[in-house]
């Protein structure tokens, strides 16, 4: 396990830069809170309201999950597969960024030119497009906070990486490994919009591959649901969106469908684990 990021000097900053000034602007960027307008804020897309289909209620009947020796039965978490009516919200188009960092803690204005190079140094985050990484669920949820957003559920974080009827992958219902950073010919993470075919059909960057991404919600069954998971209840947080893996591991197409669900302790953090953000959307007049 790698080092995480400098929670203590980011639980800092966050007390510095506050979620909103007396103003009703963010500190931040001296920009209208998201109360205050009705225009997508810059980076973010519209997911509308509306119905969108979500989970599965596939099984496998290869015995694939048993034969690789996984610790939980392949789809049986994502049963049963429901229509969902959300509220409109916003979504980042991309995974943030390490240069997201880097503003995040310039903005606060308390940290030097020179302390701010070194935690770049220290914690690898010199590629300011690459996927801001190795951050626990506490982390990811106090960035968002802090800079007037919120991590999205496991349903809106669904809905904008399938759309409304429910594919199998951002783009559709085939695989293709030529769409994503799953972790086959890459060394690495990428930078964040590198796939172009690969956007989901609200136009969102990264759902699947690069970097895995926390979301709101514990690990628990989904309604109606039969199969009981050890690892249910508000022990661990819902990761979502497969992650590049590592140099040269096998590619299982599974790990990168959108109704696939991960789990990882909120206190935790992985090399492969990233976020973005979200927001209410303003409701319409």
């Amino acid at each position: 396990m790698k080092n995480t990021l400098p929670f203590i000097s980011l639980s800092i900053a966050i007390l510095l830069l506050g979620a909103c000034s007396e103003d009703g602007k963010s500190p931040a960027t001296n920009q209208p809170t998201p109360q205050q307008t009705s225009q997508a804020p810059e980076g973010m897309v519209l997911i509308p309201a509306g119905n969108f289909i979500m989970g599965s209620d596939n099984v496998d009947a290869s015995g694939k999950s048993e034969e690789f020796g996984f610790n939980e039965p392949w789809f049986l978490n994502e049963h049963p597969q429901r229509k969902i009516n959300l509220h409109a919200f916003y979504i980042d188009k991309y995974e943030a960024t390490n240069g997201d960092y880097k503003k995040f803690l310039e903005a606060t204005g308390r940290y030097s030119k020179e302390e701010i190079s070194e935690i770049i140094k220290k914690f690898k985050l010199g590629n300011e497009k690459d996927p801001l990484r190795t951050v626990t669920w506490h982390d990811a949820n106090s960035f968002c906070k802090a800079i007037g957003k919120r991590l999205p559920t496991e349903a809106e974080w669904e809905k904008a990486a399938r759309g409304e009827n429910g594919f199998e992958f951002p783009w559709g219902n085939e695989w293709n490994p030529d769409y994503l950073n799953a972790g086959g010919e890459e060394v690495d993470v990428m930078p964040v919009g590198s796939y172009e075919k690969g956007k989901s059909p609200y136009g969102v960057y990264d759902m699947a591959g690069n970097v895995m991404e926390w979301v709101e919600d514990w690990y628990e069954a989904y309604p109606d649901a039969k199969y009981v998971s050890p690892r249910y209840g508000k022990k661990r947080k819902v990761v979502r969106g497969g992650g590049w893996g590592g140099i040269g591991h096998y590619v299982i197409p599974h790990f990168f469908r959108m109704a696939y669900r991960y789990n990882y302790p909120a206190d935790k953090a992985f090399n492969d684990i990233g976020f973005r953000c979200a927001r209410d959307a303003d409701p319409e007049p």
